[in-house]
C-alpha cells in the first residue's frame, strides 16, 4: 500500500473509532477491534494516537473506552448540500488549512476544513493550538480583482462577518480587536489570518484562515499566552458544523459587498464592535512603543491612533497591539 493510501486508510479507522466513541458509553478494545477489523493491541494503537491529538478519552478498566465529553465530527455531505457555490475539502488531520490553499491548491471559493492541525498558525507566525476535533479551523480560497491597497480591511471584514453569525446563533457581546482577533469580555475566542499571492494581471489569490474555540479542553491549551475562552461557554448547544455554515454564508455576503463598495462601507458597523474604541493601547513595532488612545479605523482598515501629535495611521503588519491599564 503507498504511503498515501496508507495515511488514508489510517485516518478512515481514526475516524471510525470517533464516530462510534461519539454515540455514547462505553466500548471494549476488542468490540472496537471486531468494529474496524484489527487487534485489540492496534486499537490501543489507535487510541493513543487519539489522545495524543487532543481528543478526551477515558480507559476503566473491566469498561473500555469513552470520550470524556460529547464530539461533533463534520459531515462533508451535509456542509455541501447548505454551502452552495464552494468547493469543500475536509480532513481529519493537516498541517495548516492555509497552507493547503497555497501555489496549485488554491481555488476561488474552496473552502478547507481540517479536525486537527499539527502547524496551525496565527499573525506573526505564532502557533496555532488545534487539538481534534473541539474548535473550527478552515481556510476560504477568494480571488478578487480589487488592487492591494483597498485589502486591508479584509481581516476585519472577516471578523464583522463572525459576530454577524454568532449573532444568527444567539451569542452577543463578541468584541473585535484591531487587526484580527475574535474576543469576549476580554478573552480570545477566535482569530483571522489573510495572506495574499498574485498580482493584479490575473487578479489576487487571497486565503482567509480562521480559527474558533468552541469547546477546546483546558489541558489541551496550555500553551496560549493569553486568556481565552469557548464558544460553548456562551452557548452551551452550539454546533460546530451549524457555527461553520453559519459564519461560511455570512462571510460569502460581506465579501460581496466588500467587492463592491470597499471597507468604507464597513465603517460605523465596525466602531459599534471595537473593543480598541477609547481605549488606552500600546502599538509595539520592532523596539519601538507609540502609547495612545484607540480612534477607530479609516476607510482602508488602518488603525487610527490618537497621540498628543494628532492622529496617527498604523497598518497592519509586523506590529502588535496592546492595551493598557485605564481607560
Amino acid at each position: 500500500m503507498a504511503a498515501k493510501e496508507q495515511s488514508e486508510h489510517k485516518e478512515q479507522q481514526l475516524t471510525g473509532i470517533m464516530q462510534l466513541l461519539s454515540e455514547g458509553g462505553f466500548y471494549s478494545g476488542q468490540a472496537i477491534a471486531d468494529k474496524l477489523g484489527v487487534s485489540r493491541a492496534y486499537v490501543w494503537k489507535l487510541i493513543q494516537q487519539l489522545q495524543d491529538l487532543g481528543l478526551g478519552i477515558e480507559s476503566v478498566t473491566g469498561k473500555g473506552y469513552r470520550l470524556e465529553h460529547q464530539v461533533e465530527l463534520l459531515n462533508k455531505a451535509q456542509i455541501e448540500e447548505a454551502l452552495h457555490g464552494f468547493s469543500l475539502d475536509l480532513r481529519l488531520i493537516t498541517d495548516s488549512t492555509n497552507d493547503k490553499l497555497k501555489g496549485d491548491g488554491f481555488t476561488h471559493n474552496k473552502l478547507v476544513v481540517a479536525e486537527y492541525q499539527s502547524a496551525g498558525r496565527g499573525r506573526r507566525g505564532r502557533k496555532w493550538v488545534s487539538p481534534l476535533a473541539s474548535n473550527l479551523y478552515w481556510s476560504l480560497g477568494w480571488k478578487t480583482q480589487l488592487p492591494v491597497q483597498q485589502l486591508g480591511g479584509l481581516s476585519l471584514i472577516v471578523g464583522l462577518a463572525i459576530v454577524k453569525a454568532l449573532q444568527q446563533l444567539g451569542i452577543t457581546g463578541v468584541e473585535l480587536k484591531w487587526p484580527n482577533d475574535i474576543r469576549y469580555q476580554g478573552r480570545k475566542l477566535g482569530g483571522i489570518l489573510v495572506e495574499l499571492s498574485g498580482d493584479m494581471v490575473g487578479g489576487l489569490q487571497v486565503i482567509i484562515g480562521v480559527g474558533l474555540n468552541v469547546h477546546m479542553a483546558s489541558n489541551a491549551a496550555e500553551s496560549i499566552e493569553q486568556e481565552w475562552i469557548n464558544l460553548q461557554e456562551l452557548e452551551p448547544t452550539i454546533s460546530r458544523q451549524q457555527l461553520l455554515i453559519t459564519v461560511i454564508q455570512c462571510l460569502q455576503d460581506y465579501l460581496e459587498r466588500f467587492s463592491d463598495g470597499g471597507f468604507e462601507s464597513f465603517l460605523s458597523e465596525w466602531q459599534r464592535y471595537d473593543e480598541c474604541l477609547n481605549k488606552k493601547v500600546a502599538i509595539l513595532q520592532g523596539e519601538d512603543v507609540i502609547n495612545g488612545i484607540g480612534a477607530g479605523v479609516d476607510a482602508n482598515g488602518a488603525f487610527l491612533l490618537q497621540t498628543g501629535k494628532g492622529i496617527k495611521p498604523v497598518y497592519a503588519g509586523e506590529v502588535s497591539l496592546r492595551f493598557r491599564e485605564g481607560t
